[in-house]
């Protein structure tokens, strides 16, 4: 899969309009100064040739060299700088997430029809309707401008200051998935017959709810959860533009719109591993949570 993805960004950023040479260096470059920088960028040979250089730069760790800023570096330090930046927005983002989801999702199944299933629909549709590039300047504005409450990406601020509207932004839509999707999984268990088993020899119901219910109601979640973190961990490209965040989006989006084709591929190939790893990492806790989903191993009743 990440050859896939090499081989397609490789296409991708040959193939599009225009020279990355005369985009970095201007039209007033001298042609030693447009030689020079084609043979540090490997556009001075063919496209096998190119490809294999891609490849050599992937494989000796330092993903190629950058033109962005002062001094050229490689992709690997540049991706390093920004990555625990993007890191620290996933993880508050899914804490967010679940501190909305899990109690609207349970009061929803609980009591179907009522009050708290009416609001937990309610406002699940407005976080699944809102796009990100709406409600982030939304909320920048209302926080930061009208109630000053957190700062605007122009002022320099605390990190988990400027973590907070973010994180917010991104929990607050993930939320409604997540709280439909639970509320759907634990009105299965509650209906299931194992609930009702349980129901009948006398288990109280708050032991019947986070001991057996919960519990097997939270794989399905488990499972978004983990698509959406790796997704979020990937980059998340109108959010960290939005607030101004010095992340793996956002770097992905400048080097684009500077033709910076080593960073766009040492980009797209960190993407593509980390969300192979955290997939692959949910997979794994979810066959080790629940033993129906081991393949090879026999359940005993």
């Amino acid at each position: 899969m990440l050859l896939g993805l090499l081989l397609v960004v490789f296409a991708a950023v040959r193939l599009a309009p225009g020279d990355p040479v005369d985009h970095l260096l201007g039209e007033h470059a001298t042609e030693s100064e447009r030689a020079a920088l084609r043979q540090q960028l490997h556009l001075d040979g063919s496209m096998p040739q190119q490809f294999a250089a891609m490849m050599g730069d992937m494989a000796d760790g330092s993903l190629g060299r950058t033109q962005l800023g002062s001094q050229p570096r490689t992709v690997r330090s540049l991706i390093a700088e920004r990555l625990p930046s993007t890191a620290a927005l996933a993880v508050a983002a899914m804490a967010v997430a679940l501190l909305i989801a899990l109690p609207l999702g349970i009061l929803a199944a609980l009591r179907p029809g009522g009050a708290g299933d009416q609001l937990a629909r309610a406002s699940s549709l407005l976080a699944v309707s809102t796009p990100a590039f709406v409600s982030g300047p939304l909320a920048l504005y209302g926080f930061a401008v009208v109630l000053k409450w957190a700062p605007t990406p122009a002022h320099q601020a605390h990190p988990l200051a400027a973590l907070a509207v973010p994180a917010a932004v991104i929990g607050f839509a993930l939320s409604g998935r997540l709280a439909r999707l639970l509320r759907a999984s634990l009105m299965e268990v509650l209906a299931s017959d194992l609930v009702m088993a349980l129901r009948s020899r006398g288990v109280p119901p708050g032991r019947l709810l986070w001991r057996h219910a919960l519990p097997n109601a939270a794989l399905p979640v488990l499972t978004v959860l983990g698509l959406q973190l790796a997704a979020l961990l990937s980059g998340a490209l109108v959010t960290e533009k939005v607030f101004g965040r010095p992340g793996l989006g956002s770097l992905l989006l400048e080097a684009i719109a500077t033709r910076d084709h080593a960073v766009v591929q040492g980009c797209v190939l960190v993407i593509g591993a980390v969300y192979l790893a955290v997939t692959g990492a949910v997979d794994a806790l979810t066959a080790w949570l629940d033993p129906r989903l081991r393949t090879g191993e026999r359940v005993q009743s």
